[in-house]
């Protein structure tokens, strides 16, 4: 960052204008006076202005102290939101003017083997928390110039994710024992625990923007925390709130829950759109209906919801629909957005009304209660700062005895302790390869005094049964021959340390290796399963039980191909799963039918491509293991593999698929008629357009003459070894 010339005006002055605001609330005052020369967490509720406390403890470290900042977060959608905002406020000629210097922003949460050595230029860099855990593995210079790490939803240490944020916390603070640390949090019982742990200053605050009154609804009436009641059903409370110019966001406990509900719902909001609103809800509506080559069931149905002023919201869906989905309910237009309770701990969505139908949810065992901290994040959501002075949480009860559970359990409850996860084996392991591979613990005294930094050992006290299953783990290294063991000492193998630096499952990493050492003869589907197997796929696709018998008759049938032994792939609990999965995947790089695809196998288009997003990654992974290994025999297959699971086309097309906007349908229409290179598409243009359109064959022409022009066409290069 260049500083600017002339009077430098307070940071807190800095971050009023350009939030617009007139002065800080009670809770961000509360921080100013602690003061942000040393690590601060802050627990307070959902919308209580915890970001604006991150800029002031961001600007404090980059403009007065001149050191970097890390910010980091559980989800990519959440880190993209803050870094849009960020730049936004800090990064442009503004803050010039005002004297501070313009800051320099960078995102990264993708590419996990790699140090992200251009980061160093930036001031501030945002990341997932699994983003900051490879830039240490792969011991990123940079990262000693930080002076703050922002950690954003802290109370994720708590979640199966935790353990890498926990140690990456740790790790961070044996580098540089000077590092600061900001702690955000909604309300957490043990914060104080929390704060002892990292040595910082505890602010706690009850304080909102909005007051929010938590009710529970049954039969026809609705019962609040503040002893108040409202009379009607939830179809009448539904009515009566879009006739009074509100919005509700409604949260459901499935995708296909959701998904019926909005457009349920969709018969309500249809009557209380706006004009004025129509002709941009029709837009959205097409946008989401194009976001895919060939739009599915679940575009159009979406499509049809938003047109109508309703929609849904859940990971089946594709980014770009996400996006549509989110802003249209920000600006007002959208009148119910129907959600799965992953939009609760995400982006920025207020609403006026929260309504959750059950707090009840289907996992591994049957269907379960939600944690009260789930249910207070959906509830939080509660209430928009700038348009209303209050809002309403109404969960629905389905019985008497339910509703005093609720009102007892979850409305009026105390939320669960943040406690560390770091004990729980199959989590631990890949953490404790990262560990040894980057000389962080070497022997019994270097385990004991890294662990000594953590939660773990600050909330037990005794850390005898977590250096045995550290000891448990280390010894299955050493089986795998990731880790070896000289003079006492351990360190990571070659192939251990590739392990590590790809984010691996050690478990899953080992059963990878094998079959890659021991399989002679690899078809497509022989990897598809591999990859499947790994844990980084999980969870598996759960095929229905009418079927599992013929799938178990051709998984027999196919066992030449399985890349493992038969006790394995035929009795372990999760074979027809990975079967399951490994034939959706085969289907897809064999150009079955988007539609046809997701109703055979139960998935959503957002979900498909997140899966094969991760097999791409395990593609990527084999090509990295099999130079380790010797096993050049692999590297080709895997590549075009990948290649064709990430566009989802047979072989024959992966040239034609890597030219911008020929997706699998178009590339498949060019290829029928004869066109099957993109020289071939250059020579035929005319013919493109009477394939494609005159818009599409403009733009591709347009395309291949300017990678003609500069000599850089991509995959056109790849035409002379065809």
């Amino acid at each position: 960052m260049k500083e600017a010339p002339g009077n430098k005006p307070k940071i807190s002055e800095l971050v009023l204008k350009a939030n617009e605001f007139e002065k800080f609330n009670p809770m961000q005052a509360a921080c100013i006076k602690k003061g942000f020369a040393k690590n601060l967490v802050v627990s307070a509720p959902t919308a209580s202005g915890k970001t604006i406390v991150a800029e002031l403890f961001m600007l404090t470290s980059v403009l007065e102290e001149k050191k970097k900042v890390i910010y980091t977060c559980p989800l990519r959608a959440l880190a993209s939101e803050h870094y849009n905002d960020f730049k936004k406020k800090y990064g442009g000629g503004e803050l010039a003017q005002d004297g501070a210097g313009k800051i320099k922003f960078a995102i990264s949460t993708g590419d996990l083997d790699s140090s992200s050595s251009y980061l160093k230029s930036f001031d501030v860099v945002m990341t997932t928390y699994e983003k900051l855990a490879s830039l240490l593995r792969h011991k990123a210079e940079w990262l000693k110039d930080v002076g703050c790490i922002i950690v954003d939803e802290i109370h994720e240490l708590d979640s199966d994710r935790g353990p890498v944020l926990e140690i990456a916390i740790t790790q961070m603070r044996i580098n540089n024992p000077e590092v600061k640390v900001l702690g955000l949090s909604a309300t957490i019982p043990n914060a104080e625990e929390l704060s002892k742990w990292l040595g910082a200053e505890l602010v706690l605050s009850s304080y909102r923007p909005t007051k929010l009154r938590e009710g529970v609804l049954f039969e026809k009436e609705t019962e609040f925390n503040d002893n108040t009641k409202e009379e009607g059903n939830l179809e009448e409370l539904i009515e009566k709130y879009l006739g009074a110019g509100k919005q509700l966001l409604v949260f459901m406990n499935a995708r296909k829950r959701a998904e019926a509900m909005a457009k349920k719902i969709a018969e309500q909001t249809k009557r209380f759109v706006e004009e004025k609103n129509k002709p941009a809800l029709a837009k959205a509506g097409e946008k989401v209906l194009n976001a895919l080559e060939s739009p599915t069931e679940q575009c159009a149905s979406l499509a049809d919801t938003i047109k109508l002023g309703a929609a849904f919201h859940h990971a089946g869906l594709m980014n770009a629909q996400r996006e549509v989905v989110e802003e249209n309910f920000r600006n007002g237009r959208i009148k119910v957005l129907c959600s799965t309770t992953t939009l609760a701990a995400g982006v920025n969505t207020p609403a006026d009304v929260v309504i959750i139908p059950t707090l009840y949810r289907f996992e591994k065992y049957g269907m379960e209660l939600i944690s009260v901290r789930e249910y207070k994040q959906c509830a939080g959501r509660a209430g928009r700062p700038k348009f209303s002075s209050e809002g309403k949480s109404i969960v629905v009860a389905s019985g008497s005895a339910q509703k005093e559970m609720l009102m007892g359990q979850f409305v009026n409850g105390a939320m669960e302790n943040v406690e560390s996860k770091l004990s729980i084996i199959p989590i631990l392991r890949t953490h404790i390869l990262g560990l040894i591979s980057t000389d962080y613990i070497y022997d019994i005294k270097s385990i004991e005094k890294f662990f000594e930094g953590t939660l773990y050992a600050h909330q037990l006290q005794n850390m005898g049964d977590l250096l045995d299953n550290v000891l448990e783990i280390i010894g299955d290294l050493i089986e795998y021959k990731f880790v070896e063991q000289k003079e006492g000492k351990y360190r990571a193998t070659v192939l251990g340390k590739r392990v590590s630096d790809l984010f691996l499952d050690p478990d899953s990493a080992h059963e990878l290796v094998m079959a890659l050492l021991e399989k002679k003869t690899f078809t497509p589907f022989s990897y598809l399963y591999a990859w499947v197997n790994c844990t980084e796929f999980v969870p598996w696709l759960r095929p229905p039980k009418n079927v599992r018998a013929i799938l178990m008759e051709e998984l027999s049938n196919r066992m030449e191909e399985i890349p493992f032994r038969e006790e394995k792939a035929m009795f372990e609990p999760e074979a027809m799963e990975k079967f399951f999965s490994a034939l959706m995947l085969e289907h897809w790089v064999n150009e079955k039918r988007e539609q046809e695809l997701f109703s055979e196998f139960g998935l959503a288009p957002g979900v498909l491509f997140g899966k094969t997003r991760i097999l791409e990654w395990l593609a990527y992974s084999t090509i990295e293991l099999s130079k380790v290994l010797g096993q050049e025999r692999h590297m080709l297959k895997a590549q075009k593999l990948g290649k064709r699971v990430n566009y989802g086309v047979k072989e024959e097309l992966l040239l034609l698929v890597e030219l911008r906007g020929i997706g699998r349908v178009r590339a498949r229409k060019l290829f029928n008629a004869g066109i099957k290179k993109p020289s071939e598409a250059k020579a035929n243009i005319h013919k493109v357009e009477a394939i494609l359109g005159k818009k599409v064959a403009q733009a591709l022409a347009k395309q291949l003459s300017l990678g003609a022009e500069n000599k850089n066409l991509g995959v056109l290069g790849q035409e002379t070894l065809s």
